[in-house]
C-alpha cells in the first residue's frame, strides 16, 4: 500500500458507521468459516434427498456452490483444487439431483465427500477429514413436500440459470 497511501485513508459508509477497506477486508469471512459453512450445507443437502426433499436438496447445492466460489474470490490459493472439484466432482451430484436417484446421488456424495478430503491433504490440511453425521439436522422439514400454489416461479436449479 506504500504506493497508493490514499488507500489506507479511504472510508466506506455504512448504515451505522464507516469502515476502512482494511476494516473491510478484516470482517469477510475467514476460509474456516467458509469450510464449516460449506459442511453444513453438504450435510443438510444429503438428508434433504434422503427426506425426499429434492428442492431442499437443491437449495443446498446451490449454497455450497456459491460459498465455494466466494471462497476461491477470498482465497484464491484454493481456485485450482476447488475448480477441480466443481468440475468432477460437483457433476454427479447435480446429475443425480435432477433424476431424483438417491441411489446415485448417495454414490455421487460419497464420492464427492472422499475427493474434499483428499484435496483437504493437498492443502496441507490432511487432518481435516470431514464426515457426515449420522443424524439428520434438526429444526427443516426434510420430508417431501407440496409445491405452494402461490410458490413464486423460477427453476432454482444449480447450472441452469
Amino acid at each position: 500500500m506504500a504506493e497508493f497511501p490514499f488507500v489506507s485513508d479511504v472510508k466506506v459508509p455504512t448504515k451505522d458507521n464507516e469502515l476502512s477497506l482494511a476494516e473491510m477486508s478484516e470482517a469477510l469471512p475467514d476460509t474456516a468459516t467458509i469450510m464449516t459453512r460449506v459442511g453444513e450445507c453438504w450435510w443438510h443437502l444429503i438428508y434433504a434427498a434422503r427426506g425426499g426433499n429434492w428442492g431442499l436438496a437443491d437449495y443446498y447445492l446451490r449454497r455450497v456452490v456459491k460459498l465455494e466460489n466466494t471462497l476461491v474470490t477470498l482465497r484464491p490459493k484454493h481456485r485450482e483444487r476447488m475448480a477441480r472439484f466443481q468440475r468432477q466432482a460437483v457433476p454427479p451430484v447435480l446429475a443425480a439431483m435432477e433424476a431424483q436417484d438417491l441411489e446415485a446421488l448417495e454414490a455421487a456424495f460419497q464420492a464427492a465427500t472422499d475427493m474434499a478430503n483428499s484435496l483437504h491433504g493437498e492443502s496441507g490440511y490432511s487432518y481435516i477429514r470431514w464426515e457426515l453425521p449420522g443424524e439428520p439436522p434438526k429444526g427443516l422439514h426434510l420430508g417431501a413436500m407440496e409445491p405452494a400454489a402461490d410458490a413464486p416461479s423460477g427453476n432454482g436449479q444449480v447450472g441452469r440459470q
